[in-house]
């Protein structure tokens, strides 16, 4: 069987999701199509289930902390759809957002909620959401492009793939967007875990379970390589079984990743809200007190816990009244033999199609007129914070207006707020397809 379509959105993402709403609101005669047996499987993971959408902040700021290459790749998108014009569209559409410590987040803090906007949306629109279709094969064709699924094909004049990454590989990000890409004649960029935790050999770190993580709220972390400061990162720390989570550890594998280090170094800061001078003048005074090591360091603001395992490794090493090692370790504490995690574990992926092969002012291929790209397919990643799902939004939102001008018989989008229901009605294809006209 050949269905023909104007738009075939491969992969039901935060991007594909995006971009089909999008569509449905334009009048564009499109389908969405996704892998695995639900929509939107690492959207409902990220934040921590809470989903933290985006970044408050100007898009200048927000380039800078992307950092290059991807703040001169992603500028243009940003400045079309910024983190405003996302509260606002989802707003419109029944989702309220609100914004703690600059992170904007669905005001009900459930990932589901995000999701049940989108999917209430593409079925108020009518937009055809074919589950368990993974697409195999793209081929350039006559007007446009074939895509070969295993029990159809599928036809359309232009092909927007939103596949995502290789990390979380069971929500169905397995990197079949890249391979296709790649058939295609475009450059895949090696893959490498961003935002991943990291294992080290600390002792005072081995006995936090996964059970009784230890959640440290603020730390810094400072990265450094072969002597050279690269960066300070501040957030929060958790530790589990030797491993080390959390945003500062997440930041800094990304700019690991990012800036290819073979060798670099960590050190934490425990209390970075206590100046140095002032902790050695506390330490001073608590020393004088002859209270023991664990209670000491509890009293100058180290986590109970931690402050019982530090204690024990500080009195083993011989140094637990060395009033200079005490304070190193408290606010230069190194991390024993840093090695990041696998890719599969990583919350965004580094690398895919290149960004050298894509058109930023359209996100539309270089190399395959007809055919874009928007979310983590693409080489673009940015810190935690919300950056890269915002970074699919903008993506998706700026293909979608590009495809849009090329098709003349599109309407304006629609904003206003359609009835909220209750989730996504997962129909079969067949039911789904007879939705495209013909």
């Amino acid at each position: 069987m050949l269905v023909n379509a104007d738009l075939l959105i491969v992969g039901a993402g935060a991007a594909g999701l995006f971009a089909a709403c999008r569509a449905a609101e334009a009048g564009i005669n499109a389908a969405l199509l996704e892998r695995r047996h639900r929509p939107g499987l690492k959207l409902l993971l990220s934040g921590n289930n809470r989903c933290n959408l985006s970044q408050k902040g100007s898009i200048a700021e927000l380039l800078s902390d992307y950092g290059e290459p991807v703040a001169s790749f992603i500028r243009p998108a940003l400045q079309a759809f910024g983190p405003e014009d996302l509260r606002h569209w989802l707003a419109q559409r029944g989702l309220p957002t609100s914004v703690i410590r600059n992170r904007i987040y669905p005001r009900s803090g459930k990932a589901d909620d995000v999701l049940h906007c989108f999917t209430d949306r593409l079925r108020d629109l009518e937009l055809p959401l074919l589950l368990n279709c993974p697409v195999q094969k793209i081929l350039p064709v006559a007007g446009g492009f074939q895509l070969h699924c295993p029990r159809f094909s599928l036809q359309s004049r232009f092909v927007l793939l939103c596949s995502g990454g290789v990390s979380y590989p069971k929500t169905g990000s397995v990197g079949d967007g890249q391979r296709m890409a790649g058939e295609l004649g475009h450059r895949i960029e090696p893959y490498r875990p961003g935002l991943a935790g990291m294992e080290v050999d600390n002792p005072s770190f081995q006995k936090q379970t996964k059970a009784q993580e230890l959640d440290l709220p603020e730390v810094s972390l400072s990265l450094s390589s072969q002597g050279r400061p690269i960066a300070v990162l501040n957030g929060n720390l958790l530790i589990a079984n030797n491993c080390l989570r959390g945003s500062a550890i997440f930041d800094a594998s990304r700019i690991i990743a990012r800036q290819k280090l073979q060798h670099f170094e960590l050190h934490l800061d425990l209390l970075p809200a206590l100046p140095r001078q002032r902790l050695s003048e506390q330490l001073r005074q608590l020393q004088q007190s002859k209270l023991p090591l664990p209670e000491l360091l509890y009293k100058l603001g180290l986590d109970k816990r931690l402050a019982t395992e530090l204690g024990a490794e500080l009195r083993a090493g011989g140094k637990a009244t060395d009033m200079n090692h005490l304070l190193a370790n408290l606010k230069s504490l190194p991390l024993l033999k840093p090695r990041i995690r696998p890719l599969k574990e990583a919350i965004v992926t580094i690398g895919g199609v290149s960004l050298n092969d894509i058109d930023p002012n359209s996100m539309q291929s270089l190399r395959c007129p007809g055919l874009y790209f928007a979310g983590e397919v693409i080489d673009i990643d940015g810190p935690t914070g919300g950056y890269n799902l915002q970074a699919a939004f903008s993506s998706a939102n700026l293909a979608l207006q590009s495809i849009a001008a090329k098709l003349p018989t599109t309407k304006p989008i629609a904003r206003e707020s359609p009835k909220r229901s209750r989730g996504p009605r997962l129909e079969r294809h067949q039911s789904q397809l007879k939705k495209l006209r013909r």
